[in-house]
């Protein structure tokens, strides 16, 4: 075999091995720079699944989720069907409410847009 054809046959072997399912798992997975604070980016209320999904993004863009279910779920959207929304908005009851399950430790601040 000649030098050429065995260096292309390398190379071609190593652009067919990426594509494999293979990866790296971290023991210790890396976290993202300091973040100071969440918003609500979503909000997805699902009456006939009982589920409530909140999705939270941080300073730097992260994106954390979070899913209640069952009974939880469907309290949490009843009280929030009757709520007065003009003494305390939506997100803030949603960030309140990720505080007082122990999700995050803080405070609510800043006005509704």
């Amino acid at each position: 075999m000649t030098k050429p054809l065995l260096v292309a046959l390398l190379l071609a072997g190593a652009v067919l091995s990426v594509s494999a399912g293979e990866q790296l798992d971290l023991t210790t997975p890396e976290t993202a720079p300091n973040v100071t604070n969440y918003r609500v980016d979503a909000l997805v209320l699902d009456w006939a699944g009982a589920r409530i999904d909140v999705r939270v993004s941080g300073t730097n863009g992260e994106k954390k989720s979070f899913t209640y279910t069952g009974t939880t779920a469907t309290t949490l959207m009843i009280a929030l069907n009757k709520a007065n929304l003009t003494t305390k908005s939506l997100q803030r009851r949603i960030l309140e409410r990720l505080v007082t399950d122990g999700l995050y430790a803080g405070t609510v601040s800043g006005s509704p847009d």
